[in-house]
């Protein structure tokens, strides 16, 4: 049996200057948290046949990975060359299409698993590599954020050259700046989720086409992004809200999926409550509202969530990345 914990990011800054269409031309760069929401995924290989089943929120029972319509764990059970008894199981704190980069963690638990259950120990850099190949491969839209984030945890920094290539950046955040956002920082649940796909995509098309707007949008949030990365480094969480009320503001204006009427009150009446500022995380639509409240006035913000039923999730920094929890395989594993 195999085990891996993988934790869940936050995007703090620079959301979406990760897409391939965008750094391919302009180069990008994320800041990022993972916190202690986590994805489990186990791994075993039962000797009663050579069967391969698969349980998530679905269950699969095929005689080959090609039979697998789950399109993630069929690619990472190819690309290791795993093609027979093993049965995979995955569990997390949170449900999918809440913004929080749920592919992105599940797929470099399972291939954090795979290369354990081969004896192989390889690099947080190789995983997250391998992870955004299967995701290019698959001609999913989404960003390097996630395989790098969840890989390496903690807060962290990435700048994607044109080239494609990685600068990784383990920031180093005090003590009381940490402790000020772990306090001030305030995460609820909408309670509804969406795919994340769609609106990437469009995103990603809208670059392709050249719209100046889109573009200009783009630049306007890695910027944002480098100004708040800067703001944890000086110990200026102040800043990182009022940034965070900016990045929201342009984030809406790419598309009017990112929101709506209903979480626009809630944001407004936040804002009067106290927060400086705040987003929904991913593509927006619905998953987790963040929020950075004055100090002092979280309880205040904490009451005009609580009026529109939205639940408040406690957080904390993860500092591990994903991590394997348990590593007893059953007997000597080649393929």
């Amino acid at each position: 049996m195999i085990i891996t914990r993988t934790p869940f990011r936050i995007p703090l800054g620079g959301g979406s200057t990760d897409l391939r269409a965008y750094y391919e031309k302009h180069g990008g760069f994320i800041f990022s948290v993972t916190v202690n929401l986590y994805m489990y995924v186990g791994i075993n290989r039962p000797p009663i046949d050579d069967l391969i089943r698969l349980k998530y929120h679905d269950n699969e029972t095929v005689a080959s990975p090609h039979e697998l319509k789950n399109r993630l764990a069929k690619a990472a059970l190819l690309r290791t060359g795993f093609d027979r008894m093993i049965e995979i199981s995955s569990k997390a704190d949170v449900p999918n299409g809440t913004g929080l980069g749920s592919s992105g963690t599940y797929l470099v638990g399972l291939l954090n698993a795979l290369h354990s259950l081969k004896g192989e120990n390889i690099s947080r850099r190789q995983l997250a590599e391998e992870a955004y190949e299967i995701t290019s491969e698959l001609g999913l839209p989404d960003g390097m954020q996630d395989p790098y984030a969840v890989s390496f945890g903690n807060f962290s920094a990435f700048t994607i050259g044109v080239d494609g290539k990685v600068v990784v950046e383990n920031v180093d955040v005090s003590r009381k700046t940490q402790e000020c956002f772990e306090k001030q920082t305030l995460f609820f649940y909408t309670g509804v989720t969406r795919s994340s796909e769609e609106l990437l995509r469009e995103q990603q098309q809208k670059i392709k086409r050249g719209e100046k707007k889109a573009l200009e949008l783009k630049h306007q949030i890695k910027e944002i992004g480098q100004k708040i990365h800067n703001a944890f480094k000086t110990n200026n969480l102040d800043t990182f809200g009022h940034l965070m009320d900016e990045h929201w503001n342009f984030k809406k204006s790419m598309s009017n999926k990112m929101s709506n009427s209903a979480f626009d009150e809630v944001y407004k009446k936040a804002k009067k409550a106290g927060a400086l500022g705040g987003k929904i995380l991913g593509a927006g639509g619905g998953g987790f509202f963040l929020m950075y409240a004055m100090e002092g006035s979280e309880d205040k913000v904490r009451k005009v969530f609580e009026k529109y039923k939205m639940r408040e999730v406690p957080i904390r920094v993860d500092s591990g990345g994903t991590q394997i929890l348990v590593n007893r395989p059953r007997f000597n594993n080649t393929i």
